[in-house]
């Protein structure tokens, strides 16, 4: 099959998947699946691997380094079966947003960079001004936007940058403990920040699509929606606050950015179990991100399956490991209800890989999600 013809077809399955049609399978799709691999080559990913013959500080800082990563990827990606669209990511991680507020940002050599939090009090918050696309790292995602269109003379859509999500934003700038003990003791100092990054975010998404040229993948991680379908967030925070917490500090803001894009899918690791009734007030909840290992998935498959998208990963968890990815990806169909909206991710990129992780065979995997074998 063609490649252009392949990558149709897998965004026409998305496209059924995202409104929970696909009665035939799940989606699914082959990352990073252990260095020994059975029915094809193991991919790098570019923007999570230390693999290389640059540090992830270089590769990160330098576009054109990044770029050819970046392609490498897809290139490796494309060999297998599976519901990938191509698309390339023009992000440095968690840093973007709170870089904008003054946060310093702190270069790792092996992964990606982390920021130290403003040293401030809360009652400094209502001195705050909201910041310009310029502030901090924002320049740098918009030109890598800019740079990737170009220089790939716009054969690829562009994939939204991390721009996490309001509370965890909020946590980065104020450092976790801070930010959640002024849940309860500042809660307005609390709601100004979390309203200006929610307005910065909009602001940013809403620049970033316009230099994307309107090719434009609203989403960080996979998989691929149609624009206008939604934007991705990650609620990490929802983890370590109550349901009541989260009603009040998180839907709120979330719903604003469901209704500036169109939806939300919304990831966060841990288990976050106890965030259901609050999940149930978002507006336009397009899909869940999850480790399965992390959060038990067969609560989540039984809850929310057929009803929005579940994207499951293995995750990080070294108390709940599976023996290999045929097992997980087994447990997982064995504990679905139904195909609609279910997306595997087969790949452990962010999971646990012990020494004694065995041999993944593609021929499996395929069996068992296409009920067929390699080649």
């Amino acid at each position: 099959m063609e490649i252009a013809e392949k990558i149709s077809r897998n965004r026409e399955f998305l496209t059924r998947m995202w409104k929970c049609e696909n009665d035939e399978r799940p989606g699914f799709l082959i990352g990073y699946t252990g260095p020994r691999l059975r029915g094809g080559t193991p991919v790098v990913s570019a923007l999570f691997s230390t693999e290389g013959q640059d540090t992830v500080r270089n590769r990160l800082q330098d576009p054109a380094k990044f770029l050819q990563a970046q392609l490498a990827e897809i290139n490796g990606q494309m060999q297998f079966e599976g519901d990938f669209v191509p698309a390339l990511t023009p992000t440095i991680g968690v840093v973007t947003i709170p870089s904008a507020f003054g946060c310093p940002v702190v270069w790792l050599e092996s992964d990606f960079p982390a920021v130290t939090p403003l040293n401030i009090v809360p009652e400094q918050i209502m001195d705050l001004n909201l910041p310009g696309l310029k502030d901090g790292e924002l320049g740098r995602i918009l030109y890598y936007t800019r740079y990737f269109r170009e220089k790939t003379e716009g054969r690829y859509p562009i994939r939204l940058t991390d721009i996490q999500g309001p509370l965890d934003n909020a946590s980065l700038i104020m450092g976790h403990n801070n930010f959640l003990l002024m849940l309860r003791t500042h809660p307005n100092e609390a709601h100004r920040l979390l309203q200006m990054i929610t307005d910065l975010t909009i602001e940013l998404v809403r620049e970033q699509r316009r230099q994307a040229e309107n090719d434009f993948v609203p989403v960080l991680f996979q998989p691929w929606i149609p624009d206008g379908w939604g934007v991705s967030i990650s609620n990490d925070d929802s983890v370590m606050i109550s349901a009541r917490h989260m009603a009040e500090f998180g839907v709120p803001y979330i719903n604003q950015l469901s209704d500036a894009f169109g939806g939300v899918f919304i990831h966060s690791c841990g288990n976050w179990l106890h965030q259901i009734p609050a999940l149930e007030k978002v507006r336009g909840l397009r899909g869940l991100e999850f480790g399965a290992s992390e959060v038990p998935y067969e609560t989540v498959l039984n809850r929310f399956g057929g009803e929005i998208v579940l994207a499951c990963r293995i995750g990080f968890n070294k108390d709940a490991q599976f023996k290999s990815m045929a097992a997980y990806v087994s447990k997982i169909l064995a504990a679905r209800r139904t195909n609609r909206g279910l997306f595997i991710h087969v790949d452990v990129t962010n999971g646990i890989l012990g020494d004694d992780w065995p041999e993944t065979d593609l021929s499996e995997i395929y069996a068992f999600i296409l009920g067929k074998q390699n080649g």
